[in-house]
């Protein structure tokens, strides 16, 4: 049978993702994924109103299979981990994808409905644990918003890459060498057991899977501790 039109569009929006995968988000445009495709440029706005709708089908797509095994917490589960595993999953759908996070940042998430379900069970979760509808749509979306800007750090990072001990030694010698001891002393010590951690038994820095949940978690119980009040 023939494809529908969206079945055509959903082949050309993975079709973009490998070619954001080949080339990088920089590179992204209408033209070169025409090229790709075998198509003339125009032929695309058939399929795409804009590069942006485009941008938007491409995120809900990256979100789409991240988060797709994310369980639904059964009924006396604990409220704040799901929590945490929601940011957990959302930073690893993005670093799946070359520049998944500058993808995700710049689309029009609603619009798109790339968040939508998630969005949906966890106000659902946080209701029932007693937050109002808008504390609880906000605790999400930080937690959302913590995870794009975690991936796009790592992503965009002059780190990003380097995993070998001689690496690592030779950049915290350099990092550690920047900080005027005398000036900043607490920084400069705080950095270099942080480092000296690290080189020890790459559980610092590197271990980025470890970290970022460590991060979720001071996000998560300070949620918990904040109250049901919205800022509005």
């Amino acid at each position: 049978a023939p494809e529908s039109t969206d079945e055509r569009r959903a082949l050309i929006v993975r079709a973009a993702l490998d070619l954001l995968d080949a080339d990088g988000f920089d590179q992204m445009s209408l033209r070169r994924l025409a090229s790709h495709l075998g198509m003339h440029a125009p032929g695309l706005y058939w399929y795409f109103e804009s590069k942006q709708d485009l941008i938007d089908l491409m995120a809900k797509e990256i979100l789409d299979r991240g988060l797709a095994d994310l369980q639904r917490p059964a009924a006396d589960a604990d409220w704040q981990e799901w929590l945490v595993d929601l940011a957990c999953a959302t930073r690893v759908a993005l670093l799946a994808r070359r520049d998944g996070a500058r993808v995700v940042g710049s689309a029009f998430l609603m619009r798109a409905g790339a968040l939508t379900p998630s969005i949906e069970t966890s106000l659902e979760i946080l209701e029932a644990a007693g937050f109002d509808r808008l504390m609880a749509l906000g605790a999400t979306m930080t937690l959302v918003r913590y995870a794009v800007g975690a991936a796009l750090g790592e992503q965009v990072s002059p780190m990003a890459g380097f995993a070998e001990r001689a690496d690592l030694d030779r950049i915290a010698k350099m990092m550690l060498a920047s900080i005027d001891g005398a000036k900043w002393p607490r920084p400069a010590d705080a950095y270099r057991k942080l480092f000296e951690s690290d080189l020890r038994n790459l559980k610092g820095i590197r271990d980025r899977d470890r970290v970022f949940r460590w991060g979720a978690q001071m996000f998560v119980r300070g949620i918990a501790s904040f109250g049901d009040t919205p800022p509005l």
